[in-house]
C-alpha cells in the first residue's frame, strides 16, 4: 500500500530529487527515527541545522548535520557487509588517495549498521552547469586522471583479500577503481580543484575500462563532453611515462 501512495503522489512531483526524498519518506517510515537519531546525536550542540538527502537508486537515507557530520541509512538491508568494506577501502587510501576522502565510521544501532562520514565540502562535479565546467576541463581533467593513476597502482595488503584474485597485479587501466565515480567529485567552484572523492561503497579491484565507458556516456549524456577523452588522454601519459 505505501508503495501504491507514493507512487500516486510522486506523480504529482517533477523533480526528480524531491520524488526520490517523498517516496523514500512514504515508503521507509524508520526514517523518521533515523532523524530523531541524529538529532539526539547533536542534543549538545548550539547549531542543529539538518539536512536529508536519498542515496543513489535509494538504497541509502542520509542526513546531514550543520555541514560537518554525514549520516548513511541503509533501508534495504542491515548495511553491515557494505559498512564494514568501505570502512576498510577508505582506511586503506585515505593516507595515498591524492584527492581528499571523507574518513567513515560505523555505528551499529539497533538492527542496521550507519555510516558516519566527515563532511565534504564543495559543489558536486555533475551539479555545476556543463558550460562552465567545460571552461575549465583540462584542470579537471589531469586532476582525475592523476587520481586514478594513483589509486589505480596501489595494492594496499590490508585490503588484498577483497580482490577476485589476491595475486592480481595493477595494470594499464586495471586495479583498484571506484566504479560510479563520474558523479562523486566534489569541486571548488572558485578555483576548480577538486576537494573530495566520495562514496567507496563501490570501489573495487577490476579492469574499469568498461566503468570509463558508463562514465563517459553519463558526461555525454548530461552534457560533459569531452571529459573522459582528457582523462583517459592524460591518464596515458601518467601510466606509458612511468615505464
Amino acid at each position: 500500500m505505501r508503495h501504491f501512495i507514493s507512487n500516486i503522489v510522486c506523480g504529482f512531483i517533477w523533480s526528480k530529487r524531491l520524488r526520490d526524498k517523498v517516496r523514500t519518506r512514504i515508503r521507509f517510515p524508520q526514517t523518521r527515527d533515523y532523524v530523531r537519531y541524529v538529532r539526539k546525536f547533536a542534543k549538545n550542540m548550539k547549531q542543529r541545522k539538518i539536512r536529508t538527502l536519498v542515496g543513489y537508486g535509494c538504497k541509502n537515507f542520509i542526513v546531514i548535520l550543520n555541514d560537518k557530520h554525514v549520516f548513511k541509512f541503509p533501508l534495504f538491508n542491515d548495511g553491515k557487509e557494505i559498512s564494514i568494506r568501505e570502512k576498510r577501502i577508505v582506511d586503506a587510501f585515505y593516507g595515498i588517495s591524492p584527492i581528499k576522502i571523507p574518513l567513515v565510521k560505523v555505528i551499529p544501532y539497533k538492527n542496521i549498521y550507519i555510516r558516519k562520514y566527515e563532511f565534504a565540502n564543495g559543489t558536486l562535479l555533475t551539479d555545476i552547469p556543463p558550460k562552465v565546467i567545460g571552461q575549465h576541463r583540462e584542470h579537471i581533467a589531469k586532476q582525475i586522471a592523476n587520481f586514478l593513476y594513483v589509486i589505480g597502482r596501489q595494492d594496499p595488503v590490508e585490503i588484498r583479500d577483497l580482490k577476485p584474485n589476491t595475486n592480481a597485479k595493477p595494470g594499464f587501466c586495471y586495479g583498484w577503481f571506484q566504479g560510479d565515480f563520474w558523479q562523486n567529485f566534489m569541486l571548488d567552484e572558485k578555483t576548480f580543484d577538486i576537494t573530495y572523492f566520495i562514496d567507496w561503497e563501490q570501489a573495487a579491484f577490476e579492469d574499469w575500462r568498461s566503468a570509463f565507458y558508463v562514465a563517459t556516456h553519463n558526461w555525454d549524456k548530461f552534457g560533459y563532453r569531452g571529459i573522459p577523452i582528457d582523462i583517459m588522454y592524460e591518464y596515458s601519459k601518467l601510466y606509458f611515462g612511468d615505464k
